[in-house]
């Protein structure tokens, strides 16, 4: 485990705030994404994300789900749309909903945002609402690490939140590149733990509850 991450008295440190300053960002987890495009560690990923939901609703951690609007069409300078368009429309007929472990027995709050925007916090109204609620660390997982995670990791640091990337409920289609972008990329901009180092730090730094 890595200590200096739950160092209460640190302010660049998740460890520093509690459950009402923390969310769990819950990132692309869209059921074409997880079991077609995802890559073959999209499942496990799933499997540990859902974990890491329950945990976070059972120390009062706000639960957000940051998804593509499939009804939506990509912005006028976007690279890429057609290819985008493709990707949307297959998702809208194969699964753009998520998997069932991810809303279970919820009171989640879900942003989405256009097809195009990459970081989550591109989706409209959420950067107000970590705001509003006071939240100052946000906790990464998604689909993928080198997409979603890593472009909203970067918008997240530039605006001056404490950002940890959960690297096993993180996955990446290309070969190679979620060791890439974990052990060489996210890890300098914020943090990276496994779900269990986490949740152990996170305990530990308020008194073992």
């Amino acid at each position: 485990m890595q200590t200096a991450m739950f160092d209460a008295t640190d302010k660049t440190a998740p460890g520093h705030y509690g459950p009402s300053q923390t969310a769990l960002l819950l990132l692309d987890f869209h059921s074409t994404l997880v079991y077609k495009l995802g890559g073959k560690a999209a499942s496990a990923a799933l499997g540990v994300a859902a974990s890491m939901r329950i945990w976070a609703k059972s120390h009062g951690i706000q639960v957000i789900h940051g998804l593509i609007d499939v009804n939506a069409t990509p912005f006028p300078t976007c690279k890429g749309a057609d290819m985008l368009l493709g990707i949307v429309a297959t998702m809208k007929s194969d699964g753009a909903e998520e998997p069932a472990e991810l809303f279970e027995g919820g009171d989640d709050i879900t942003f989405t945002r256009r097809p195009g925007y990459i970081s989550a916090l591109k989706s409209p109204g959420l950067v107000d609402f970590l705001q509003q609620n006071g939240i100052k660390s946000l906790i990464l997982t998604g689909l993928s690490t080198s997409g979603c995670v890593m472009r909203t990791a970067v918008s997240a640091t530039d605006a001056e939140y404490v950002v940890t990337v959960i690297s096993d409920a993180c996955a990446d289609p290309t070969e190679g590149m979620h060791e890439i972008m974990t052990g060489k990329v996210l890890n300098h901009m914020g943090y990276v733990a496994t779900a269990s180092e986490f949740q152990e730090g996170f305990a530990k730094a308020r008194g073992g509850v």
